[in-house]
């Protein structure tokens, strides 16, 4: 039988709001102080602006504000989830990571707009329940690059 359980990195968006994404697209996580960032003027304000990492710019974006919640207050330093797709690499920036849990693909949820705000939708695959009760909400990677994508291009 195979197993349809699958590795995923835990963090925190907004408050006690927590996200998912598949620890193997999360090859390294940062800690980032605004310092650090180079803003880049008349983009969104969910784009941090640039940030040098392994000898080439890498892209930061306040995720939490993308997804619709309220953006991050810049006290201390920050989580950089450094996301790679193909061959593309995104830096989404939140609070906090909780570490990386397993959870098995038959017990993911399908997102409700009744749950969710129309700003998530986008960017949710589903939802797992941890202790039946706490939502796990698994983001789509590929959805957020493509929003950073077009942003970033136009």
């Amino acid at each position: 039988m195979q197993s349809t359980e699958e590795k995923f990195l835990q963090f925190q968006l907004e408050g006690e709001e927590l996200a998912l994404l598949p620890a193997a697209i999360a090859p390294e996580i940062r800690l980032v102080a605004a310092e650090e960032i180079l803003p880049v003027p008349h983009l969104p304000d969910w784009v941090l602006g640039i940030y040098q990492w392994r000898d080439e710019m890498l892209w930061l974006i306040d995720l939490s504000y993308l997804l619709g919640y309220a953006p991050l207050s810049w006290e201390g330093k920050h989580y950089a989830i450094v996301v790679e797709i193909e061959t593309r690499s995104l830096g989404l920036v939140v609070p906090r990571v909780h570490g990386i849990e397993e959870y098995d693909w038959q017990q993911l949820h399908d997102p409700s707009d009744e749950l969710f705000s129309p700003e998530l939708m986008p960017f949710l695959q589903g939802f797992f329940l941890k202790n039946g009760q706490e939502i796990l909400k698994l983001l789509i990677a590929k959805g957020i690059f493509l929003a950073c994508s077009q942003k970033l291009i136009e």
